[in-house]
């Protein structure tokens, strides 16, 4: 398959570029992150200014209509300056309900997330199991929902105007639903996160919701979202893998030690090509599996595949990025540090590389031997 960017993609990710490059310097970010909020508001703003917060919303809601590879394009720009803003799950949310929600879930929520004024956010991990099997309860009474659990890890609860949230109802299909974030019988509790990244753990006392409030009302909507928000997180991994990488590849090659650069000694070569190849697997196999997804065909593989580089390959880089680094690591307030913080962060979210790797066992398993 053929990676090559178009000329529309190439010039997203210029814009992209040039806005996180203005306005993502260390020093910004440390004054953002040192705040309760944890966003960037100034930031959020000029990406709905380039109207790239609707990237992949329809022409009618004020997006770009343009796809999910579009979007993981963005999110790779993210990476790159590790920025604290909730461009990941605003994009799939958003995306989820321009694809799987009913014109007037549309009208209600696209438009402010095209413009900037409204942010979303995804309920989609639990204390344990597979995101694809949620234990949170739907139950269906006449012409609404009741939700009845919790979700852990809900990034920007305290910014969100609305939630996407997967359930299981009574016959055990799993379901995705638009909470809003005023709804009664919603608990928020704040949590920390590896990368300091405010989530909350969200508690469903009873939450109703009309029926209207579905997305898909089919047993496949839950997968559908699961998968693009892998992605996504594959995408943000590729950008913080990269970007980390050359950071290092930098110091190494001021850094002296015994009248030489650190770097022309063959063990940090070594290590920095492994970084290199865990590097490129990552980006490779996300664009792999995002260009599936953006056609529509089946890629539950791919995605399983490209979770796994994401997860095991980011978290490779993250650590030679401290150890090349040597004393200079430990300085909280040096890049390396952050990059290190969101890998680590990324490497867990939506499962790690064990489970991965037991999902692509389980499609292999299950794949009919023929007899040669």
């Amino acid at each position: 398959m053929d990676f090559a960017l178009t000329e529309e993609q190439q010039a997203i990710v210029d814009v992209a570029t040039q806005i996180f490059g203005d306005l993502c310097r260390p020093e910004r970010l440390r004054e953002v992150e040192s705040g309760g909020d944890w966003f960037h508001e100034e930031l959020w703003n000029e990406l709905a200014k380039a109207g790239l917060l609707g990237i992949c919303l329809p022409a009618e809601v004020g997006g770009q209509g343009l796809g999910f590879l579009e979007a993981c394009l963005l999110l790779e720009q993210l990476g790159r300056v590790v920025a604290p803003v909730p461009l990941h799950p605003t994009l799939i949310a958003g995306l989820a309900i321009a694809s799987l929600g009913s014109r007037e879930l549309q009208s209600r929520w696209l438009p402010g997330v095209s413009d900037g004024s409204t942010v979303l956010t995804l309920a989609l991990s639990e204390p344990v199991g597979d995101p694809r099997e949620p234990v949170l309860g739907a139950v269906h009474e006449k012409d609404a929902w009741v939700l009845t659990g919790e979700k852990t890890v809900v990034p920007f609860g305290h910014l969100a105007a609305a939630v996407v949230v997967t359930a299981t109802d009574s016959a055990g299909i799993a379901r995705a639903f638009v909470v809003p974030t005023t709804s009664g019988g919603l608990n928020w509790e704040r949590q920390d996160t590896f990368n300091h990244e405010p989530a909350f753990r969200l508690v469903f006392e009873g939450v109703v919701l009309p029926a209207g409030n579905e997305l898909g009302g089919t047993a496949g909507a839950v997968g559908w979202i699961v998968d693009r928000a892998i992605i996504g997180l594959c995408a943000i991994a590729a950008g913080v893998s990269d970007a980390g990488m050359r950071l290092t590849a930098s110091y190494v090659s001021e850094r002296k030690q015994f009248g030489r650069a650190i770097g022309t000694f063959q063990a940090v070569g070594h290590r920095l090509a492994d970084c290199f190849i865990d590097s490129e697997a990552i980006r490779l196999s996300m664009l792999l599996a995002g260009s599936r997804l953006a056609e529509g065909a089946e890629a539950s593989k791919e995605v399983a595949v490209a979770k796994y580089w994401a997860s095991l390959g980011g978290s490779r880089v993250g650590h030679a990025g401290l150890h090349l680094h040597g004393g200079t690591s430990i300085d909280l307030d040096y890049p390396i540090h952050r990059y290190f913080l969101w890998a680590k962060h990324l490497e867990f979210s939506l499962g790690a590389a064990t489970a991965q790797l037991a999902r692509l066992g389980a499609f292999l398993a299950n794949e009919p031997v023929h007899a040669v």
